[in-house]
């Protein structure tokens, strides 16, 4: 009989496919809680701040990286961002279940609502250029008003919930196309060079899918189950189904993309390509590179669209 390989308890109820071992519940929480921990402290996560905004999306992952922050490190004072992309019942349900744990963990929560503060909702965009992108301009839309609301509020972290299969899905994308310099930019921390910035942290970087599956399991945390209905069939989605069988015929191979990437290669990039300068954008005055931000320019977009629809 199968025991778990940690204190030899009988039939473990979680078995973890990379490391080939099985551990009880007990277990498997203080073994992941140990690797967050560990993960913090080895990338000096906690030299960047103490007033943390933790984005929670219902989903698994953002939920599990909210309660192994309040449970590990009770010192941080921490403030759960929920934005509401308007993505019909499934953007509901997502804030019911992040308003629960919120609830339950005694933690603030600020909901950032699109439709009422922005004048439109993500799907909207589909009615634009941007219809076959909508992970990407999602994601434009996400880290802008996370940042914004995070300033708005004292914030000086963002913490998000990106775990190893996140950024590895990233990286075979980014060395695929040849775009060092924004992988140079995909690291465990990301200090803030603009005053209106907030650095950001991935605590879950070396955390897999599964184990943070396995986390809010056995805690018995309630999360929103479903996909986005708007990711059905992303190149994204693709990727992470081509790694998986990747990992099936090597096994190890996430871990070691990305520690080759951290330990190797990153060094050298940063080399390269330093963190570039930022000013603020001629039309909402947020952070930015060039004279207008991303996410002024894909607004743009989307509220041509309705004006035209209006006509």
């Amino acid at each position: 009989m199968t025991r778990c390989y940690r204190c030899g308890r009988e039939a473990p109820r979680y078995h973890i496919t990379y490391m080939r071992r099985s551990m009880c519940g007990d277990c498997f929480v203080s073994f992941y809680e140990r690797k967050v921990k560990n993960a913090y402290i080895k990338y000096g996560m906690y030299r960047v701040g103490r007033r943390v905004g933790v984005a929670v999306s219902g989903g698994k992952d953002s939920l599990a990286l909210l309660s192994v922050l309040k449970r590990v490190f009770p010192h941080l004072s921490l403030t759960a961002i929920y934005l509401n992309l308007g993505i019909g019942g499934y953007s509901d349900e997502s804030e019911r279940v992040s308003r629960k744990l919120c609830d339950e963990l005694g933690v603030d929560l600020i909901i950032y609502r699109l439709d009422s503060s922005e004048g439109f909702v993500v799907p909207d965009f589909r009615e634009t250029a941007f219809r076959k992108r909508m992970c990407g301009v999602c994601g434009t839309v996400k880290r802008y008003l996370l940042n914004k609301v995070a300033y708005e509020n004292g914030l000086e972290v963002i913490a998000t919930g990106h775990n190893l299969d996140d950024t590895v899905e990233v990286l075979f994308e980014l060395y695929l196309r040849g775009n060092l310099e924004e992988a140079a930019r995909l690291k465990p921390v990301l200090v803030s060079n603009h005053p209106k910035m907030a650095s950001r942290i991935k605590p879950l970087i070396e955390m897999t899918d599964e184990e943070d599956l396995y986390y809010v399991d056995a805690l018995g945390i309630e999360y929103a189950s479903s996909w986005c209905p708007l990711v059905k069939g992303s190149r994204m989605m693709n990727r992470k189904m081509l790694i998986k069988q990747i990992e099936e015929k090597i096994p190890g191979y996430r871990h070691l993309l990305f520690k080759s990437h951290v330990k190797k290669i990153l060094p050298k990039l940063e080399q390269l390509y330093s963190q570039p300068a930022l000013n603020d954008c001629e039309l909402c005055g947020m952070p930015t590179t060039a004279r207008i931000c991303s996410y002024c320019k894909v607004v743009k977009r989307v509220r041509r669209a309705e004006d035209v629809e209006a006509q």
